[in-house]
Formats: C-alpha cells, structure tokens, sequence
C-alpha cells in the first residue's frame, strides 16, 4: 500500500500563559463589599497569576471531506456520500454521535474576476469535522479511519481537557495565584514599614487556557503501523487582585 502524507495546519494556540505578579502600595481609604473586614487607611494591593499544568485527557482531530464538480448537487451528493462513510466508520469505531461534530460546511462556485468580465469555474464543497477522543492515545488511529474511509483533508489534532478536569485545574490555579499575591504583599509591606492584618477584596480577573497543539504529521495508514501522534501538557492560569489592609510597624 503506498504511503500518503498529510499535512496538518498550524493551529494558532488557543490562548498564551503570560506569568509574573505585580503590586502596588496604596494608602487611603474604600467601602468594602459585605461580608469583607473593613477597610483601614493604610492598604497594600497587588495582581498575581496562578499556573498549573497536566497532561490531556481529551483530544480534537480535525478532518474534512471535499469535492469538486461542474454542478452543486453532484458536489453536494459525493460530499454526502463521503460524510456518511466517515461518520459511520467513526461511530462502527466507538464513538457517540455528540463526539462527532459538523465544524464547517460550505458550496460554491469558484469565480475569476477579468477584464472581460467574471468567469464562473466548477463547484467545491467542503465539510469539515471536529471528532473529540476521550483516549488522548487513539487520535492517530482516528485520524487513520477518517482518512481511509473518505475525508482527504485533515486540518490539525489538539490535546486538550475535559470541561471537569478543566474546573479542577483552575481552583488549582487560583490556590497558587492567592499564594503568590500573599507572597508579594508581605514583601511590599516590609519595603514599606507596614504589616498585612487581613485581607479586603479579592476579585478573580481572568482565566487562560493553553492546548497542546499538533503541528505536523505523517499519516502512514494501516500498511505501515498506523499514525502516530504524540501529545504534550496543557496549562490553566488564573489571575487575582487582592487588597489588604495594613497597619504601621
């Protein structure tokens, strides 16, 4: 069986990690919000990030099938035809039908614009589908039984995380942030001669999400071992802005 090479786009990252804390020291006065201690005249306020990392428990393989034809229902129907084999393959496989989703659908008739006018060309059709694997280690041979039962276009395969790890992952985050803003505020407070008593407001600014992305691969097919893709961690951030109340040492 002769080897086929696919090559999978770039996938931009879905959101970078920036690390690193700031703070800043106030003295002044605010009304607090209920149930916090109230505030002093002398406060410390700072913003930190948390970051943890883990390795994936999910994966998205992404693939399309397409077609090209002089008219949009033979482009429709051969599409259709391609779509029903990889999702039957898929769902012969093991996977639910809600594991398995249309990303992208479209027909149209290619068109070049000349100084004689608009010339119209044949009809491409594309559908292009996301397939979430809960077993990172079987995304190659999703990406095989795709191939081989129709779709001609694989766009890329994230390792990413189920939306319950996701959670866990993030109070961890925060964890970490609220340490490293306490951190911080104790350092400012001894460069300014004061001492933290308890703390004001906390408010959680953002979340970010980093997914292992796959840049490249090479799609051997069952003659040859099957595809391979190897996976990295992820990462989950939070951000936090404390203040504190202080007193003089």
């Amino acid at each position: 069986m002769k080897q086929k090479t696919l090559l999978l786009a770039v996938l931009a990252t879905a959101l970078l990690v920036t690390a690193g804390v700031a703070g800043a020291l106030t003295l002044g006065s605010g009304s607090a919000a209920a149930g916090q201690a109230a505030p002093s005249d002398q406060s410390i306020t700072v913003s930190a990030d948390g970051e943890v990392e883990a390795e994936p428990d999910q994966a998205v393989v992404r693939v399309a099938v397409t077609a090209t034809g002089e008219d949009s229902t033979t482009v429709r129907n051969e599409i259709a035809e391609k779509s029903d084999s990889v999702r039957s393959a898929l769902e012969e496989y093991g996977l639910g039908s809600d594991a398995i989703r249309t990303a992208h659908f479209d027909i149209r008739q290619e068109r070049e614009r000349t100084q004689e006018g608009t010339e119209y060309g044949n009809y491409r059709g594309v559908h292009a589908f996301e397939i979430t694997v809960n077993d990172t280690d079987n995304a190659g041979e999703v990406v095989d039984l795709a191939v081989d039962n129709g779709a001609d276009r694989v766009m890329g395969v994230s390792f990413t995380l189920s939306d319950e790890k996701r959670e866990d992952l993030y109070q961890d985050a925060l964890a970490k942030a609220m340490n490293n803003a306490e951190t911080r505020a104790n350092t400012l407070a001894e460069a300014g001669g004061l001492s933290v008593t308890e703390t004001h407001s906390i408010v959680s600014s953002n979340t970010r999400y980093r997914a292992y992305q796959t840049e490249t691969v090479a799609y051997a097919g069952e003659a040859a071992g099957g595809t391979s893709i190897e996976s990295g961690s992820v990462t989950v951030s939070a951000d936090v802005r404390v203040a504190y109340n202080a007193t003089s040492t």
